[in-house]
């Protein structure tokens, strides 16, 4: 391990969060030089899968609009329907439409009706485009297709891999809490405790990154507050219900893509499933604490664990 300060860069805006860079390299002109390949590459990225540009391939593709797809649109397309398949619909892009409904709940001081969100979950569960000849075709109405839950973790691996390594120990990109680490070393991460959700606060446990990456999500910063009671963020695109089992979810993986799919996957599972789901898959380490405050965790997310 190379031990020397890296060089930091910090991007707002980008994918519609704070994009932190870090770079061992040589010198400060090569860390310059693979900070701006890879906020080149994710600001291009940015502006095929955005959801509120109108320019956007995604936006052009849900209206309609007759193009020829970029291969990188089109490989992401293809991603979504297998996580979907594997996870038996837990994973949806059509999620925000049961999302638009709790924050009409939210807005009108009602919870959903449950019959209102049977229906609406059920209109989802089949998926509104398949591809053909490695090209996504609409099959029914796509305009409320969001890949946020997968987008933001393909777009950060497309950018680690555009990165120059000669001369580089390694990469890490920080996007919004969602970390991915590409060299040699080390980095170490800290979990927060969803609990105690607090800025001054210690984290919970730290673990090490060594070309792999770190996803988290959890109930505790955002939801919906109606009529009093907080229903946490992660909805399971099944039911349409929040999901309140799981507290936080953290997941390490090889790459961020999977480890940012899997949380949005295993976060609507019970603890047990979710430990049971990632054991088949291979990379991938989960660790979960329950709104019990109890925490559930894969044999090999103990092995990088310092505290």
């Amino acid at each position: 391990m190379i031990d020397r300060s890296p060089f930091r860069f910090e991007h707002h805006g980008l994918l519609g969060t704070v994009i932190d860079v870090r770079v061992v390299a040589d010198d400060q002109a090569l860390a310059d030089r693979v900070d701006e390949v890879m906020v080149a590459e994710i600001t291009r990225l940015e502006g095929v899968f955005s959801a509120y540009d109108d320019d956007s391939e995604l936006c052009r593709w849900r209206r309609g609009d007759e193009f020829v797809p970029s291969p990188e649109f089109a490989e992401l397309l293809g991603r979504v329907l297998d996580w979907q398949a594997r996870s038996d619909g837990g994973f949806n892009p059509l999620i925000g439409e049961l999302t638009s409904l709790w924050h009409r709940a939210e807005a009108l001081g009602t919870p959903p009706q449950e019959s209102d969100l049977a229906h609406l979950a059920a209109s989802i569960q089949r998926p509104r485009y398949s591809m053909v000849d490695g090209v996504p075709v609409a099959e029914g109405d796509c305009s409320g297709l969001n890949f946020n839950a997968i987008a933001k973790g393909y777009i950060v691996d497309r950018a680690l891999g555009f990165a120059p390594m000669a001369g580089v120990a390694w990469v890490c990109v920080n996007a919004g809490g969602d970390m991915a680490h590409r060299g040699s070393g080390v980095v170490r991460a800290g979990i927060e405790n969803p609990h105690r959700p607090y800025d001054n606060e210690p984290p919970l446990m730290v673990v090490e990154l060594t070309d792999a990456a770190l996803a988290t999500s959890g109930i505790a910063r955002r939801g919906f507050r109606v009529a009093g009671r907080w229903f946490g963020h992660v909805l399971d695109p099944r039911t349409g219900w929040p999901v309140d089992e799981i507290a936080s979810i953290s997941v390490l993986a090889g790459d961020a893509m999977t480890a940012d799919v899997f949380a949005t996957v295993a976060g609507v599972m019970a603890p047990t499933d979710a430990i049971e789901f990632a054991s088949g898959i291979d990379g991938v380490e989960v660790m979960i604490i329950d709104r019990d405050r109890r925490l559930w965790a894969t044999t090999g997310w103990q092995e990088r664990v310092l505290s």
